[in-house]
């Protein structure tokens, strides 16, 4: 896997920032890309939360627009609330996080180490589900 440093774009909106933005000590960081109108991404958004709350893991939530609509905050924020999503969400409005992590389909993943190094990328249903195995085998 090339390597990547986890970096944001300064100037992109976030719904419910935190400093989960920033790299933690010691903890493993996962993006998931994800879209309002993505019916595969609101099958799996329970159980990625339930999973990630049980393992540790810290969570980013990245936004990708499918349409104009979908780049209003409102529209994303309405959908976080209905589903409980209170992770950090940050609004990939002109998809350069996901040109960063050459994203090719929704839903999709990617593991960070501490040192902000990608570690692993998935997508789909399966893709998280290797995806969980791996992080339930680590320590």
């Amino acid at each position: 896997m090339e390597t990547q440093i986890l970096k944001w774009p300064e100037h992109l909106p976030w719904i419910h920032p935190s400093d989960q933005r920033c790299l933690s000590e010691g903890l493993n960081h996962l993006l998931y890309f994800w879209s309002v109108n993505c019916p595969h991404c609101e099958e799996l958004t329970e159980h990625i939360l339930y999973s990630v709350d049980q393992l540790g893991i810290h969570l980013t939530c990245v936004h990708v627009p499918y349409t104009e609509e979908e780049k209003s905050i409102e529209v994303v924020s309405e959908y976080a609330e209905e589903k409980n999503l209170t992770a950090p969400i940050v609004l990939d409005q002109d998809y350069e996080i996901v040109t960063t992590y050459k994203i090719q389909g929704l839903p999709s993943f990617c593991l960070i180490d501490k040192e902000g190094q990608l570690i692993d990328r998935k997508m789909g249903d399966t893709g998280w589900e290797k995806l969980l195995k791996k992080l339930e085998k680590q320590p």
